[in-house]
């Protein structure tokens, strides 16, 4: 699982360098409520400073909400569902400014959402065509100075598959991407993609992850590590920028019985470093 990789890539096995929330826990401190997630958010960013590698994994159930602010370029917010989400959704503005904004310059967040909807889970800035090597910039973008890049299970309008592997159940994205990189753990980020994208692809789902940064930089050239190669910060502008308004979407969704949706909310959150974050389902 995630968890095992992380040991074996040097994270610390130990509650000072790793937190896990999981729907099964006995200790309602470590559930994956609405508070914990978000308390467990502000420890990982705690006393971050340069040189520092922190990870954030997420699976669970996502969704989307009308974003009335005017920024997000489809109309939506991305959420992520805590176990208690009738106390609220947690959006991908919550999340970025929680996780993203406060990284200083120097410090690399490395995050995989598997949930529905998660393509621009962490309202990161840059959103690469993988094919071509190119970085496109938001509509409304939200800088930060740190390094922060997120896998994710989708796009923004599609949803994640769960799946059983070893009699295991898990998100076909955590596996998926755990396969790729046991495949080949020295690939550049297009074949890194290429993989993990087969790996789903062989297993009959359709779901197309993507990759986004904080930053932009060479995806051909740059190698996919858990804790080498930080990226300077090159963004002149730190913060929020709003270039047009955007109506927000209409309420209701669409896409799935919300019902049944949320049936099982909560899943799992990790969050790993060295200093980390891990949030599983």
């Amino acid at each position: 699982n995630m968890q095992r990789l992380l040991f074996q890539h040097g994270f610390p096995n130990d509650s000072c360098h790793m937190v896990k929330l999981v729907d099964d826990s006995r200790d309602r401190n470590f559930l994956p409520t609405r508070a914990n997630i978000l308390r467990a958010c502000q420890w990982l960013l705690q006393g971050v400073s340069k040189g520092d590698v922190l990870f954030f994994h997420y699976s669970g159930h996502g969704a989307q909400v009308p974003d009335r602010t005017g920024m997000e370029s489809d109309g939506y917010n991305e959420t992520i569902l805590p176990m208690d989400y009738r106390s609220g959704q947690i959006t991908d503005d919550t999340l970025w400014g929680s996780l993203v904004y406060p990284l200083p310059e120097g410090v690399r967040l490395t995050s995989v959402m598997d949930c529905c909807h998660s393509g621009t889970g962490l309202d990161l800035p840059y959103e690469v065509d993988i094919r071509t090597g190119r970085w496109k910039e938001d509509v409304n973008p939200a800088h930060a100075r740190g390094d922060a890049i997120l896998f994710s299970g989708c796009e923004d309008s599609q949803t994640s598959a769960d799946t059983m592997d070893k009699f295991q159940a898990g998100g076909a994205m955590t596996q998926s991407f755990i396969r790729a990189y046991q495949e080949n753990p020295m690939a550049p980020y297009p074949q890194f993609m290429a993989l993990i994208h087969r790996h789903l692809q062989r297993r009959g789902f359709r779901q197309r992850p993507q990759l986004t940064s904080s930053q932009k930089f060479d995806v051909r050239s740059r190698v996919f590590s858990f804790t080498d190669g930080i990226q300077p910060n090159h963004n002149p502008q730190i913060g929020r920028v709003k270039r047009r308004h955007v109506r927000p979407a209409k309420a209701g969704y669409k896409k799935n019985n919300m019902n049944d949706l949320l049936f099982s909310a909560g899943g799992a959150i990790a969050l790993a470093g060295l200093a980390n974050l891990f949030l599983d389902g």
